[in-house]
This record gives C-alpha cells, sequence and structure tokens, in this order.
C-alpha cells in the first residue's frame, strides 16, 4: 500500500506557558510585583498521532510586554528600563524556559504579551512605529526559496493575579500547502512527468504586532512568482501522490488573502488569486498548464446567487491542494485541513462562536466538523458546503461522498433513497491515496470475508488518518437473514472505547464530540416532544391530532423540569419556516431557565438533483436560545404571546442526510429531510428479536419528511455504528 497523506484535521497549536519564578521571588509573588519566567511547548499536531513537542534547540522568539492601559510599543517592559523594541530569546537546551530574558516583573501594571517567532534561529524584521505597532516585514528571498513559517501570539491583560503560569497560544500567520498530483484516467497508458510548479503571490507583506494580521494596502496584488518544486524525475500516476523534492514533501507557505472574505468580489481575481504553473513532460512532449485558484461564494447572506471569487486561503490554515493534470486543462482541488473555526483560546461564555450557542456551559461549534461554510441559509452551495465529513462511530477517518456539478451548476452530491448501486454515492475517505476506496461488505460471522475478497481483521481497519498501512474503506455489514451486527468492528471492543477519550476523537484540540446528556441541553427531550412535522404515529395513527400539543418531562436536567409546547404549522401565527414549530422551557424554576425554539427553514430556491425519497430542497434545522427567568411558565396560551423574535443565540444544523449501509451499498439518504450527528456516547444494547443482535450507539436524529412515522427530532439510543454520520463539536474546557 502507498504511503498516504498523513492527515489532520486538528489545528496546530504551540503554547507559550510561565511555569516557575525567577530567583528574585519572594513572598511578594501574589503582590503586585509578580514574576514569571517563560517558556514555550509545542500542541499536538494531531490527537490520532503524536509530535515533537517542543520547538528546536535556538529558534527565536521576539516579545512585547505594552503596558495594557495604553498600548504604547515604545515602552517593552520585558527590558529594564522599559524602552522600546522587542526582546529576543532564544529556546533552551533544557526545553523548559526561554533564555535571555532577564527582567520579568508586572510591577503593578496590567500587561499586553506579544510574540513572534520565526521557528527558526533567525529573528523576524521588525519595524518600529514610535508609540504606534509596529510590524513585521516578511518577503520572500528569491523565487526558489518559500516563506519561513512565521507565528504570532498575544495574550492581553493580564496582572500579578497571572502570575506563575500564563498560556500564550501561539499561530501560524501564514497559509500552507501540501501539494499532491495526479493525471487524468485519460493519460493511463501516457508517460507523464512532473518538471515544476510555480506558485503566486504577494511578494512581502506587513504583518501587525498588534493583531497577527497583514495590513491591506492599494498596491496589494498576488504577482511574485516562487517555484516550490523543480526535479523534473517525478512520474505522476492516476492517483494523487505526494510532490516530492529528493524524498521530502513538498508544503510551500503563503501569504494569506489580504481582503476578508466577506469583501471579495469578481473583480478581485486578477489581484487576488493564487495562481499555479504545473510543468510536465506528456508523452516525451513538454507542457506548461496555468490556472487561478478559485471559489464560488453567495452574492450575500440569504442570496439565492453566486459568484465567483479568488480563493480565501487563510492565516493559521492548512490546506491539501490536489493538481490533476488533465489534457484540456489543469483541475486543482482544495482540501481544507483546518477551517476558520479554530478557536481563541480561554473561550469564554460571554464570547460566543459566530453562529454558535452556549448552553449550560456547554459551547457549540458553529459547523459542522470539516465544513467550509457555517451558514447553511446563505445559499444553496452555502448549504452543500456545510455538509462536513461523514464518520463511523468510533472511528476517525472523515468520509464524503463524489461531487458533480448539478443542473443548477451546484457542486453537490448524488444522494439516493434505497437505490445505493451508482459508484457515485460510496462514501471515499477524504486522505490523497486512498480518494477511490471502495466500500467494503462482509457477511455475517463466520464469514468474514470482504466483498474484494480478502478476510476481515480488525487490526487492518484504520482507526486514524495516520494508518498509513491500514484499510480506509467504508465497512459494514449485512445477512440475508437480517442478523444485523450494526457495527463495522465485529468484536465491539474497539468501536465502543475510542471516542471515549477525547484525545482519540476527531475533533480539533479543544473541541470534543458532545455527549447524549449535553444534547439533550439543545434537544427535544423525546421523539413526541419533537413531533414538530405532526407526523410522527404509533399503531392508532398520528400521536398529535390537534393544533397544539403541550407535554412536561419531570426532571429532564438537574432534576428541573422541561415545559414543551408544539404548534402545527399555519395556526394562530405561532409557527416560522415550513413545517410546525416545537417551544421549550429547559429548566423550569431554575436560576438558569432558558427557552429554545426549534423551526425547520429552507437553503434557496433551488431543488435538489435527486433527493430520493423526502423533500426536494435543501433544509436546516434551525435552534433558538432565548432568556428566562425562574418564574416563566410556558402554556399552550402564552406561547403565543411571547416575542420570539430576537433570540440570544441560534444554532444551525443542515439536514444532509446520513450514509445508511446495506447490502445494496452505502450512501447518502434523506439528503435535505433528515440528518443524524453522532454522541460520543455507546450502548450495548440486545434487541428483542432473538435473530438480531444490535450494538448501536447514541445520535442526535431530526427529521420532518419521507417516512412520516418516524418525523421528530430527538436523541435515538439505536444508531448501527457502520452508518455514517455527521460531528457537531462542543468546547472542551478541560483540554491543555
Amino acid at each position: 500500500m502507498k504511503k498516504s497523506l498523513i492527515y489532520s484535521i486538528m489545528s496546530v497549536i504551540v503554547i507559550l506557558a510561565i511555569t516557575s519564578c525567577t530567583d528574585d521571588a519572594t513572598d511578594q509573588e501574589l503582590s503586585s510585583n509578580g514574576t514569571f519566567l517563560l517558556s514555550s511547548d509545542k500542541g499536538a499536531f494531531t490527537r490520532a498521532a503524536s509530535t515533537e513537542q517542543t520547538f528546536s534547540k535556538g529558534t527565536t522568539y521576539q516579545l512585547y510586554a505594552i503596558n495594557a492601559d495604553n498600548n504604547d510599543f515604545e515602552h517593552n517592559y520585558l527590558k529594564n528600563p522599559a524602552s522600546s523594541g522587542p526582546v529576543t530569546g532564544k529556546e533552551s537546551d533544557s526545553h523548559e524556559y526561554i533564555d535571555d530574558i532577564t527582567f520579568n516583573k508586572f510591577n503593578g501594571r496590567t500587561l499586553n504579551f506579544y510574540a513572534v517567532t520565526n521557528s527558526t534561529s533567525e529573528e523576524v524584521e521588525i519595524i518600529p512605529n514610535g508609540k504606534s505597532v509596529p510590524t513585521c516585514h516578511i518577503e520572500y528571498k528569491n523565487n526558489l526559496t518559500p516563506l519561513k513559517n512565521v507565528m504570532w501570539a498575544k495574550k492581553e491583560n493580564q496582572s500579578y493575579k497571572n502570575s506563575g503560569v500564563i498560556k500564550l497560544l501561539f499561530g501560524h500567520t501564514l497559509s500552507k500547502l501540501n501539494l499532491y498530483v495526479m493525471k487524468n484516467s485519460e493519460y493511463q497508458n501516457t508517460n507523464v512527468i512532473l518538471n515544476s510548479i510555480s506558485l503566486t503571490d504577494y511578494g512581502s507583506g506587513s504583518l501587525n504586532m498588534q493583531t497577527g494580521k497583514y495590513d491591506l494596502s492599494n498596491t496589494d496584488k498576488r504577482d511574485y512568482s516562487c517555484t516550490v518544486y523543480t526535479g523534473g524525475t517525478q512520474i505522476v500516476t492516476t492517483e494523487a501522490e505526494t510532490v516530492k523534492n529528493e524524498k521530502v514533501a513538498v508544503t510551500p507557505t503563503i501569504f494569506p488573502i489580504r481582503k476578508e472574505k466577506e469583501n471579495l468580489t469578481t473583480s478581485d481575481i486578477e489581484n487576488h488569486s493564487t495562481k499555479v504553473t504545473v510543468t510536465t513532460t506528456i508523452g516525451g512532449k513538454e507542457t506548461i498548464k496555468t490556472i487561478k485558484i478559485t471559489s464560488i461564494m453567495a452574492e450575500g447572506a440569504g442570496s439565492t446567487t453566486t459568484k465567483e471569487v479568488p480563493f480565501a486561503f487563510e492565516s493559521n490554515h492548512e490546506y491539501d491542494m490536489v493538481i490533476t493534470i488533465t489534457k484540456s486543462s489543469l483541475v486543482v482541488t482544495i482540501v481544507p485541513r483546518l477551517y476558520d473555526w479554530i478557536p481563541e483560546e480561554e473561550l469564554k461564555e460571554e464570547d460566543e462562536v459566530n453562529g454558535s450557542m452556549t448552553v449550560g456551559g456547554i459551547t457549540w461549534m458553529d459547523r459542522n466538523l470539516g465544513a467550509t461554510s457555517g451558514d447553511p441559509l446563505a445559499s444553496e452551495q452555502a448549504w452543500e458546503n456545510s455538509r462536513g465529513y461523514y464518520y463511523q462511530y468510533g472511528r476517525n477517518i472523515p468520509y464524503y461522498i463524489k461531487t458533480y456539478k448539478d443542473k443548477q451548476g451546484i457542486e453537490s452530491i448524488y444522494s439516493y433513497g434505497k437505490d445505493k448501486s451508482n459508484e457515485n454515492v460510496r462514501p471515499l475517505p477524504f486522505i490523497p491515496g486512498h480518494m477511490t476506496d471502495k466500500a467494503l461488505a462482509t457477511n455475517y460471522i463466520p464469514n468474514e470475508t470482504w466483498t474484494d475478497g480478502s478476510t476481515y481483521d480488525k487490526n487492518k481497519v484504520a482507526i486514524n488518518p495516520t494508518d498509513n498501512d491500514k484499510k480506509f474503506n467504508f465497512y459494514f455489514y449485512y445477512n440475508s437473514s437480517w442478523s444485523w451486527w450494526g457495527d463495522w468492528d465485529t468484536g465491539h471492543s474497539t468501536s465502543i472505547k475510542t471516542w471515549t477519550s477525547t484525545r482519540e476523537q476527531p475533533c480539533p484540540k479543544g473541541w470534543r464530540i458532545p455527549t447524549k446528556d449535553e444534547y439533550l441541553l439543545i434537544l427535544p427531550g423525546n421523539e413526541e416532544c419533537g413531533d414538530i412535522s405532526f407526523m410522527l404515529q404509533n399503531n392508532s395513527g398520528y400521536i398529535h391530532k390537534g393544533n397544539t400539543y403541550s407535554k412536561t418531562i419531570e426532571n429532564e436536567i438537574d432534576s428541573h423540569d422541561t415545559q414543551y409546547i408544539g404548534v402545527k404549522k399555519g395556526y394562530n401565527n405561532g409557527t416560522v419556516g415550513k413545517t410546525g414549530t416545537v417551544y421549550a422551557l429547559k429548566k423550569k424554576g431554575a436560576s438558569d431557565a432558558y427557552y429554545l425554539r426549534w423551526h425547520i427553514e429552507q437553503a434557496g430556491t433551488k431543488q435538489i438533483d435527486n433527493p430520493g425519497d423526502g423533500d426536494k430542497y435543501r433544509n436546516v434545522l434551525v435552534i433558538s436560545r432565548y432568556r428566562a427567568t425562574q418564574t416563566d411558565e410556558l402554556t399552550d396560551i402564552n406561547v403565543f404571546e411571547k416575542n420570539w423574535n430576537n433570540p440570544v443565540d441560534i444554532l444551525k444544523m443542515p439536514l444532509s442526510g446520513y450514509i445508511n449501509s446495506t447490502e445494496n451499498g452505502a450512501g447518502i439518504i434523506y439528503s435535505g429531510s433528515e440528518v443524524v450527528y453522532w454522541t460520543s456516547s455507546a450502548t450495548n444494547y440486545i434487541d428483542e428479536n432473538p435473530n438480531k443482535s444490535t450494538y448501536p450507539s447514541y445520535t442526535m436524529r431530526a427529521k420532518f419528511a419521507g417516512d412520516s412515522g418516524s418525523n421528530s427530532i430527538f436523541i435515538s439510543d439505536s444508531e448501527f455504528r457502520h452508518n455514517g454520520a455527521l460531528i457537531r463539536c462542543v468546547r472542551d474546557t478541560k483540554a491543555n
């Protein structure tokens, strides 16, 4: 098996910590003179694989400690006496502290700390600006030398109360590219050799020392050419392979885009687009092709029209750039490894992430894991981009469904009801080298043979994206006698334990998969409470036959009751969106009581090409939170009297379907009408049918169309682990 990408969906984090006191420390340590010693530590590159934990010996840091009251950069209090310019320190032999910083007292001041490093022994060129913020000059030295890995950090409003331990989070100011190359199948029998790859970028940039962002000037344009690969010996195959120089992967850094994403226009394509120029020898003839890297985005919030703009490479983000050589053109696919919901350090409840929600101290991410859009209602394309990756329970392999451009011009996916035989609907791991791996099925034990003829061995099944010598295929079981195992792991011991540790989960560092109890904070307590379309049925027909329903679950959260009111679509002006609406008063009688509202909204007006069963449009579950008092009540009368127009925060969850696995194959079903999200909670459950043993896990389910008997919003306790569901991470307050 070819060595695959060491794939990380985690953020690269460096923590600068104060771990001890200087020799000057006395019993005044906790007084206004508080002292500190600076040390550095690299955070884990990925929770799925260990990496170097420290900076290299001799790494140079340039630091400021500025009075927070006036932010006067002419007085750096890391110097004695305070004066202009940075203090330079170096990584020590022991990696326990930073050398050459001799003065480190607060002396009654509140300080803002700022730091920058080239990640080498070389200093960053800092341009002074009097009392105002200095800038760092970052530039290409020549067209064969990539940019240095410039990292920046801040920690503001620190005082003697923070003496002893101060964490300073470093982030990358540049964007990193991991280059891969492949040829289209039309060149299957043609010899293709990669000669060179050049990128066009901004030639230099001014890094603001206080914000960590590159200042934008009217003259900024990407017109500097840098050759990042040259050699002329790499043979290009029909599989995506790492571009290498002398067996070393080519991973250049480039400047992030200078304009804010929301301000990008079509007219920016010429000045702000990164260009890729590839020289190849095809069948003995040299060919040079160039392409601008652009993307499609909505014209504006709520817009149904789109525009082509430069691809917005962002700082502190890492991207896989897969270059495909075809007869007619270059095709460049950009796969983000990191996403723009990377959190600030120590996110607090009042510092809400855009489009996120904080309930009971739990902060929810504003998008699905792997999604490049956090607003699924912005447009049809934004909805498609908000899917993110699908996962099997207990496996950290990100799966997607092959996309295509539908008749409306939207980059979409194939979705089916029960017919999953089409090659395009099979879930593929989002890992170069494995992006064409077929889904594999095995018959029921003891006939443990995959459909590709190999023998099942759970030790050969990849759990993490770094398991290079194992199988990344999407796995599932089937048997004509309905003896379902419901798990990709026949022994169930691996699948049930992987996600019990947050360090073994696919969420970025500082985030984790929520538990079923945490989902209860934002979901109805059971199927009957979440009957949003009034279509839920039992043996007697529809459960709710009127225009409203009222339910109370006693002691639902922390020994406090929850009151639920459901309102049928169109009744008494009490609904929003395209179905009924469900309201709740959670933690009734508690000082931290709150209201929730659930409704369904439609993204755009264009239909899904192949919706299968269910609704034909792209829909979103919108969860809104409102403040409540300890004495509040919710009834089927006052629900129509309350003001529901001003929620405290909103969570948008696209109804992106899920990967259903049967003997017919594995593919997306109910796209637009239903969604399934994993929790980290598993269960061992034996079905009443003696011939049907299942080992399921808890999920969040939301459905409003299709098989009407199961339409509801609720927490399910019976999800097969071999199905593919989405993940919405929550803030991990215990992450270190």
